[in-house]
């Protein structure tokens, strides 16, 4: 399986085969998609794909500095990409680590008064550190309510996660997070530019990270999915050289998307094959993600990258491209927050009318409940952008385990404009995603749209460009318009695969309910079991959606493995 790697290593530096015992675990393990680079004696490690507009054909070089702190913070000042840099000085005896904001690569740990261990999987951490698994009850509740808010303290006790954009420093006093990459230096920087203006600099940004990105994997296998999102990475990467498309579609008519791929297909003069997915191609008795510290894999999704990986390998792909994360970079926030952010930057004038009309073309919702939104955003300037909490099917217990620790991204910007906090909070999520995708073969699974160019140039444009003209991503369909059929900038809706969900959760109906009902989550009072066994009956329509049940269940198989 792609993207895994386990570093263990000594407070001061590499750990000796004396230092563990264990020959197996000293260095450097990982899987063959990530290139590990190493710097001054092994002090200085990177792990992924980095990329400069100054390094030279020999590749990256970095400069020595006893500072770890200020080592890492020149070198991810000039860079970007997917990876995970550690750094450890002889000097002070610290270590430093730091993960991409785009957080396309994990990245957990632990550390003892001797050790550090980092990686993707909890059990090489947990092993290197003699620390025997315990679950984090309060975190599972916490993943229940909000499984797209990632959270330091891991499902798993010990176990911590450096979330994107994120530093960690570690000495002999223990370990401090701080925001290395912060979205508040990128909002609203562009806030005095036109729309033709950031729609020239939108289709140069993602021009220029296609390009990188297709130098680095020349021949890539794009999931078009018939959508906006990957369409512009299958456009935009076809300019640069071969691509291969793959898509897949239900029986459901909600997720038959084959009309959209096709005119995509047919613009690049490329072929495609449609590949149905059957529901019963799942086993829902499997995680994706039960080796990782804290359950993250949407299952459905292992239907998809069984043939993704057959795919690759039949026509030698060298990368997955997905486009996930486009909706979010691409500001489809969907609230009349844009709305309040205008009337602070322009007060009463008569673009805030264009601008309400334009918002509820793209929500459906009516003139005076975005007026009401907007107006409370303005009176309440210090109004929390809540994260969306699903209470659903859970007890009271579980509902009153939820951390109210704000993630940092939004911390951050607790002072930026209502929609502008949104924007940010909607990209958090998305950082959140991608680990979702689990295809087991050799090849990096990529998400060019949450490359960092894209979202730092996403975040400056004023909010409300991009509800310009009453559609949803306005401002990314407009940096589109020279490389995409009419059919595709102009779409209006999506499709959705919460069909084949539905025939998941059919299938499996009493498989699941009977796992919920006498598993670990009710043991530890976290799901309401009278209302699991509803599930079964005509009144359990209105409790839950397929998607909502396959998500405890996920958790369940997760919680299973390691109790």
């Amino acid at each position: 399986m792609n993207t895994r790697y386990s570093i263990i290593l000594r407070r001061g530096g590499p750990m000796s085969l004396e230092d563990i015992g264990a020959a197996e675990e000293v260095g450097i393990a990982c899987s063959a998609d990530l290139e590990v680079q190493r710097f001054h004696h092994d002090s200085v490690i990177l792990l992924g794909d980095c990329f400069s507009e100054t390094d030279g054909p020999r590749g990256l070089e970095i400069a020595w500095n006893d500072d770890p702190v200020l080592l890492v913070r020149n070198f991810v000042q000039a860079h970007w990409g997917r990876f995970v840099m550690i750094v450890q000085s002889p000097v002070t005896n610290h270590t430093v680590i730091y993960r991409d904001p785009s957080g396309m690569i994990p990245c957990y740990y632990a550390c003892d008064e001797h050790r550090v261990a980092i990686g993707t999987e909890a059990a090489p951490i947990l092993q290197a550190l003699r620390i025997t698994p315990h679950i984090d009850w309060k975190s599972i509740a916490n993943g229940l309510m909000a499984p797209d808010l990632r959270r330091h303290q891991t499902c798993l006790q010990h176990v911590t996660e450096i979330l994107p954009g994120e530093m960690v420093l570690i000495d002999q006093d223990g370990s401090r997070h701080r925001l290395l990459w912060n979205p508040a230096d990128f909002v609203n920087n562009n806030l005095q530019c036109d729309f033709e203006q950031a729609s020239c600099l939108l289709k140069d940004a993602l021009c220029r990270v296609m390009s990188t990105w297709t130098q680095r994997y020349p021949n890539p296998l794009i999931s078009v999915s018939g959508g906006f999102d990957s369409s512009v990475l299958a456009a935009l990467s076809a300019q640069h050289g071969p691509v291969g498309l793959i898509h897949f579609y239900t029986a459901s008519p909600l997720a038959d998307e084959r009309i959209y791929a096709a005119a995509l297909a047919d613009h690049l003069e490329y072929s495609i094959s449609p590949t149905l997915m059957s529901p019963q191609d799942m086993d829902v008795a499997i995680n994706l993600s039960v080796h990782r510290p804290r359950p993250s894999a949407r299952s459905f999704t292992q239907i998809f990258d069984l043939a993704s990986a057959q795919r690759a390998a039949k026509m030698d792909h060298d990368a997955h491209f997905n486009g996930g994360g486009g909706d979010n970079v691409f500001g489809k926030l969907h609230s009349a927050y844009p709305l309040a952010d205008r009337y602070s930057h322009t007060g009463f004038s008569s673009v805030l009318a264009s601008t309400a009309r334009d918002i509820c073309a793209v929500t459906g919702t009516s003139l005076p409940m975005v007026l009401r939104q907007a107006f409370k955003a303005c009176v309440r300037q210090d109004m929390l952008v809540p994260w969306p909490i699903m209470a659903d099917l859970l007890t009271p217990l579980a509902l009153s385990m939820q951390d109210i620790d704000v993630h940092p991204w939004l911390k951050a910007v607790h002072r930026a404009s209502p929609g502008a906090r949104q924007h940010v909070r909607s990209i958090a999520r998305a950082t959140a995603s991608t680990d979702h995708l689990n295809i087991c073969d050799d090849r990096p699974t990529i998400y060019p749209l949450l490359s960092q160019p894209v979202l730092e140039l996403c975040l400056s444009f004023p909010t409300w460009f991009w509800f310009t003209g009453g559609r949803d991503r306005a401002l990314a369909r407009a940096a589109m318009e020279p490389f995409l059929p009419p059919l595709l900038t102009g779409r209006a809706g999506k499709g959705a695969f919460d069909g084949l969900l539905h025939q998941i959760w059919t299938l499996h109906r009493d498989t699941i309910i009977d796992d919920l009902q006498n598993g670990c989550l009710a043991d530890h009072g976290l799901v309401d079991r009278d209302a699991i066994g509803m599930l079964g009956t005509d009144r359990g329509v209105a409790l839950a959606t397929p998607t909502r049940i396959l998500h405890l269940h996920e958790m369940e198989i997760w919680c299973r493995a390691w109790s």
